[in-house]
């Protein structure tokens, strides 16, 4: 998941203004302040297009989005894989 968490990072710093020296995998995207409620379907439509299928609406939780390393887990799970991890 290498490249899913390169092209996170890298919509995050170029479309959501985030620093990217402060950014880590741990950093908390949503309940942090860094992406707002408006941004929340854009992000996840980005997801979407990067692994390929559909996020359930109801899976488009905090705990599933708020970081880069949830994401990645959450895509795992949902993908049944961990390519590129």
């Amino acid at each position: 998941m290498s490249d899913l968490k390169q092209a996170l990072r890298a919509k995050l710093v170029t479309e959501f203004g985030v620093d990217r020296n402060t950014l880590d995998d741990n950093t908390k995207l949503f309940s942090g302040g860094l992406v707002d409620s408006l941004g929340v379907m854009d992000f996840v439509s980005f997801v979407e297009h990067e692994i390929g299928k559909p996020v359930p609406i109801a899976h488009v939780t905090l705990e599933n989005f708020d970081s880069i390393a949830q994401i990645v887990a959450f895509v795992q799970t949902l993908t049944g894989n961990g390519k590129g991890a």
